[in-house]
């Protein structure tokens, strides 16, 4: 069978593609600072000519890569959401994603990402809102999962659980990176488990506010 010639713009899609994922390889491995746009380039197998015709910097580069992460937490938490079903079950696909973001790479990229918020406010704005939009996410997956209780949760305390969960996830990988230890699957999981079992509990516990017709 022929193969099918790629348009100029489908190209330039597969190179960014390429360059964006070599670099973050490349910032898990190394960080940003460490990381060169010469080894960049290299990994993805391209020149420092094609990086700089495709992004201007290396911390335009990170800024992407953490919209296409965020967007990919986001489709996840949907998923969650849209499915709805009872508590329980609830539960046991929120625990999954949950424990899958907790082993991803994908932690090292934002801490680099807030370091740059601190460091350089040309980019603090645009992290900022990146943040705040997996926050975003993150509450409204609680907030489903108290309205299988049929518990009203508001915005606001959502957010503030949101924030909570994503500090002790944040933390907890943090101290096995510095550690110089990974903690195994079973240990991710007994931390989703038990932060999501205290949500739940949570949201059907006296101090809920019920739902009504």
């Amino acid at each position: 069978m022929k193969r099918e010639r790629l348009t100029r713009a489908q190209r330039k899609e597969q190179t960014r593609e390429r360059l964006l994922d070599a670099a973050e390889r490349m910032f898990v491995r190394k960080g940003l600072a460490a990381t060169s746009v010469d080894e960049i380039s290299d990994e993805a197998g391209y020149t420092r000519g094609a990086f700089y015709f495709n992004f201007d910097s290396k911390a335009e580069v990170l800024i992407e890569l953490l919209q296409r992460d965020g967007e990919r937490t986001y489709s996840a938490i949907q998923a969650i959401v849209k499915q709805g079903a009872t508590p329980v079950a609830m539960k046991q696909r929120a625990t999954a994603y949950f424990t899958d973001s907790l082993g991803r790479d994908s932690f090292s990229l934002w801490a680099e990402g807030a370091l740059l918020a601190s460091r350089n406010a040309a980019y603090r704005d645009s992290i900022n809102v990146l943040r705040q939009q997996r926050l975003d996410a993150t509450g409204e997956c609680i907030r489903s999962i108290w309205a299988t209780n049929q518990a009203r949760l508001s915005h606001e305390r959502a957010e503030a659980l949101a924030l909570g969960m994503a500090s002790v996830c944040d933390g907890m990988r943090l101290f096995s990176m510095g550690s110089g230890k990974n903690m195994n699957d079973e240990g991710l999981h007994t931390v989703a488990v038990e932060l999501l079992t205290w949500l739940i509990e949570l949201g059907s516990g006296d101090t809920a506010t019920r739902l009504t017709d």
